[in-house]
């Protein structure tokens, strides 16, 4: 007996050495409890490999909520409003939910007027990715020109783009409400130009999209972003009313 307990020990403590502290717990545990029926080798190392493995992308999943900073971060999929005047195809979203998107490197445009739900389901969307093991960024179009402008002053935009660049989903919220400067619209044909290579965007605006190329500054630059974000994307467009008009609770867009 007290040979099994020095051996647990020490197993125990390499776990830990080794990062695996929910594989240790187990382990004593399981041999802890006199009562239980510990089965055979491979049934115990698939009891604290699964533990483990779940306790890690559980952790990871939050840590990917957390540095996503979604503005709605209990909006999901599962709970869209599929309302006949929305007039949502649930067979895209269902296509979406396969995450195919991302690994074919295809953007999603979302569009609708103010208060549709637009940020709801842009939000859900990402949420989603996430806990599907994607890394998503959602940030409204202001805060990254801004984002983007700072680090330009301060000499990192190219870790910046480098940083952002990286991750699989990028959302992009109010995209194009104003018109853009000559600078920003220089940031954006940046961005789009990383993202377009190898990683997926989610646009959501409430401008038509044939209003975005004015919004670009009319230029060849705004055909180069309008070429990069339009082709081969997934469009959806959210119909009705507004839904804080309606409810005057819910937060959409």
């Amino acid at each position: 007996m007290t040979n099994s307990t020095e051996r647990i020990k020490h197993l125990t403590g390499y776990l830990r050495q080794m990062r695996l502290p929910v594989m240790a717990e187990r382990l004593v545990d399981l041999y802890g409890d006199s009562t239980a029926s510990h089965g055979s080798t491979l049934d115990i190392l698939e009891d604290i490999v699964s533990e483990e493995y779940q306790a890690r992308r559980h952790n990871t999943i939050q840590r990917n909520l957390k540095l996503a900073k979604l503005t709605q971060p209990h909006a999901h999929i599962q709970d869209i409003d599929y309302s006949p005047a929305r007039r949502i195809n649930q067979e895209t979203i269902h296509q979406l939910s396969t995450c195919q998107f991302i690994t074919n490197n295809r953007h999603v445009i979302i569009q609708g007027a103010t208060g549709t739900g637009k940020s709801y389901l842009t939000n859900a969307l990402c949420r989603y990715v996430i806990e599907e093991g994607y890394t998503a960024r959602y940030i409204r179009m202001y805060d990254l020109l801004s984002e983007l402008s700072a680090a330009d002053i301060e000499d990192r935009l190219p870790s910046y783009l480098k940083k952002i660049s990286k991750l699989d989903v990028l959302v992009i919220d109010d995209f194009l409400l104003t018109p853009t400067t000559e600078h920003e619209q220089k940031y954006l044909m940046e961005v789009f130009e990383l993202r377009s290579r190898h990683r997926s965007l989610i646009l959501s605006s409430q401008m038509e999209t044939g209003e975005w190329h004015k919004k670009l500054g009319g230029g060849a630059i705004a055909d180069a972003i309008l070429d990069r974000a339009i082709s081969n994307s997934y469009h959806i467009y959210i119909y009705g009313e507004s839904l804080r008009m309606k409810s005057g609770t819910i937060p959409a867009d």
